[in-house]
């Protein structure tokens, strides 16, 4: 029998088995809509037979965003989507045995990438209340942590850490050798971002996406922020050519069009203040933390309003963690798509 490594051996994983394009998806925080069809057509007819049959070819891109972001160029490593800066990282600093220390409920990946690289998933829980104490999370920290993760803003719950909480565990982190991951793929929903820290501690990395609000989640594109050393021994895990020429040329206009990324924004916040107020003049208990989503505790089971809206081709989010047994997860877009799903919804739900 030829060798597998248990620690992928032994991972368990779920995909979809049907197709999801003909439903509206409010499932996995993806932008209902997607980009205007006038931007699309204009990129595309940038992409020649010439374009497609070189190597892709990165420098214009990095170049905006390092003009965006204040950091030079050799601050920026593009990745494969947020997945893949995850991957990289724990190649690069993760070590077997040691612990990965975040909160939890968060995105399930790093529970996976923790066991694929043979190490314990310390988790801190939030509380009935959807809080949780930095307190808690400096007391897991020690010499036997190899990362911490934040998630600015942390989905699919949970108060957003103040800057002083932020410092507090970095240098927690610093004092144990440990990296510190801030994951910003919310952070055009959410005021604070904390990508200049990275600039004060040299165990800082954030990760950030054109996945949500940039509305190419099929592209897979991503980007790592962080000081000269860690950007190295990241691109020395890396694949030669991680990102796709199609992600990087629509990217690059994203970039260089930024009135599309303010009308994506205020399109989503419209939308999402919409829902908001139907949830509050029927009732509702709800819970939304600045980004692209709302958690709703429904009167009926979860599991039931799935099954039922999915017939009626509207696809939402359950949970089997106990602490969200009784909510829904909504991804927000415009009004126009919030009105088509509580029109379903409270057929549904409210009848």
């Amino acid at each position: 029998m030829y060798y597998i490594n248990p620690n992928i051996k032994n991972l368990y994983r779920t995909s979809y088995k049907e197709s999801r394009e003909s439903f509206l998806r409010l499932d996995m925080n993806e932008n209902p809509e997607g980009l205007p069809s006038d931007f699309l057509k204009k990129v595309l007819n940038e992409i020649t037979p010439e374009y497609l049959a070189m190597y892709p070819e990165t420098n214009t891109l990095v170049d905006r965003l390092s003009k965006m972001l204040n950091f030079n160029t050799d601050n920026i490593c593009l990745t494969n989507g947020s997945d893949d800066a995850m991957r990289l990282s724990f190649e690069v600093f993760g070590q077997s045995g040691k612990k990965l220390v975040s909160v939890s409920p968060s995105f399930e990946m790093y529970s996976v990438y923790a066991n694929m690289y043979g190490m314990k998933h310390c988790k801190v829980f939030y509380d009935e209340n959807f809080e949780v104490k930095v307190e808690d999370m400096l007391g897991l920290i020690d010499e036997d942590t190899s990362i911490v993760v934040i998630l600015n803003p942390n989905s699919p719950i949970g108060r957003n850490w103040t800057e002083n909480e932020v410092r507090m565990i970095i240098e927690k982190a610093r004092d144990n050798k440990a990296i510190v991951i801030i994951d910003e793929a919310y952070h055009y929903f959410y005021p604070k971002s904390f990508i200049n820290i990275c600039k004060e501690y040299d165990n800082v990395i954030i990760f950030r996406t054109f996945s949500k609000l940039f509305s190419i989640a099929g592209c897979r594109i991503g980007y790592i922020v962080s000081n000269n050393n860690i950007i190295n021994m990241i691109k020395n895990a890396s694949s030669t050519y991680s990102v796709n020429c199609f992600a990087i040329k629509i990217a690059e206009n994203l970039l260089k069009y930024p009135e599309i990324t303010k009308d994506l924004i205020n399109v989503e916040r419209q939308g999402r203040e919409y829902l908001l107020s139907k949830l509050k003049i029927n009732g509702y208990e709800f819970y939304n933390n600045g980004a692209n989503y709302i958690l709703i505790k429904s009167k009926k089971p979860p599991m039931e309003l799935f099954k039922e809206l999915k017939r009626r081709n509207i696809l939402i989010k359950t949970y089997s963690n106990p602490i969200l047994e009784k909510w829904i997860r909504i991804t927000t877009g415009s009004i126009d798509t919030m009105e088509k799903f509580w029109n379903e919804f409270k057929k549904v739900d409210l009848l």
